[in-house]
């Protein structure tokens, strides 16, 4: 029994540091600019890509376009820079092709981020797209992969009669990269 409490005392202390260091801001991740700080991780074609305020303020982040009153999400400000194994590179944006066409009311993808908070999207190599090369996935090759996301904060961009006043509210403005994942297919 006792070893059982010192195992889980041992897990606890440890998973807790772990989620310390990320939200302070930690080298696996990419540099914090004005207080934001993007770390991405994967594994295969799942993506996880965490959004982190560092800094001792809160914000808000405007991550892209939400439509069916928030019942599709959809982060248009994030995208992908890629260099496949072969030294090729290409930059993918975020497109869902399960919403290839918009037909009614678009909001902005509002998060508001307490200061050392997190907030965390999962995505995988289908949902982003290259407009140079017309390629609907970020297509991995035998070897080493490298991927780095971006993200492009700006002000509200969708004021609809109900929601004037978002032009008012403090969003992040400005540009932020992750670390560079290695994904070896």
């Amino acid at each position: 029994m006792k070893i059982v409490a010192a195992v889980l005392s041992l897990v606890i202390l440890v998973s807790g540091h772990n989620a310390s260091r990320l939200s302070q801001g930690t080298t696996e991740c990419g540099n914090a600019v004005e207080g934001v700080q993007l770390c991405l991780t994967g594994v295969a074609t799942n993506l996880q890509l965490s959004f982190t305020n560092v800094g001792e303020r809160d914000i808000t982040l405007n991550l892209g376009i939400v439509l069916a009153n928030g019942k599709m999400q959809s982060p248009t400000q994030v995208a992908i820079k890629f260099t496949d194994s072969l030294g090729k590179f290409r930059r993918f944006e975020f497109f869902d092709k399960r919403y290839s066409g918009i037909g009614g009311r678009v909001d902005d993808y509002v998060v508001p981020l307490r200061a050392h908070s997190t907030y965390t999207l999962q995505l995988s190599l289908d949902q982003f797209w290259c407009q140079d090369t017309h390629e609907f996935s970020i297509p991995l090759i035998a070897g080493d992969n490298y991927l780095t996301a971006e993200f492009e904060g700006t002000s509200a961009n969708f004021i609809n009669g109900d929601m004037r006043a978002i032009k008012f509210m403090n969003f992040w403005r400005g540009k932020v990269e992750s670390n560079t994942l290695k994904l070896n297919q």
